[in-house]
């Protein structure tokens, strides 16, 4: 029980680094969030329409790789059940990407891949680690 709980933790951890890795990867590279001083819901709102296509590509791409390396995570420390730990990280991660994209004014294509992209990364994840490569 304490190991799934801490393959969970540390599998969603991981991701969320990775996640915001990525994501400030991608404020260097196209600056336009990264000025806003006051960081409230509002004021991203309005800054969110002119926002590069390239910079929100690469924020998929940092939900997907944080999925996957969680999912991955997730199952290397487990012994049981391997997929399902890791895709119990891809929904964790899901709900806190949902959180954060629901509010703002991302496009909705954004919004749509994004909220398919979680699940599927987090089990290739699992499923690249329960091969036990070394």
């Amino acid at each position: 029980m304490f190991r799934s709980i801490l393959a969970v933790l540390g599998g969603t951890a991981v991701g969320v680094f990775t996640i915001s890795l990525v994501q400030t990867m991608s404020q260097q590279l196209y600056p336009t969030l990264a000025q806003i001083i006051v960081p409230e819901v509002d004021i991203m709102a309005g800054s969110l329409p002119g926002y590069p296509t390239e910079g929100l590509l690469v924020n998929l791409l940092g939900f997907a790789l944080g999925s996957f390396f969680g999912g991955m995570v997730a199952a290397r420390v487990t012994h049981r059940r391997l997929i399902l730990h890791a895709l119990l990280v891809g929904v964790f991660l899901l709900a806190m990407g949902l959180a954060n994209l629901l509010p703002a004014s991302y496009p909705l294509w954004f919004k749509i891949v994004a909220f398919l992209i979680f699940l599927p990364m987090a089990y290739f994840g699992g499923m690249m680690s329960a091969r036990r490569m070394p």
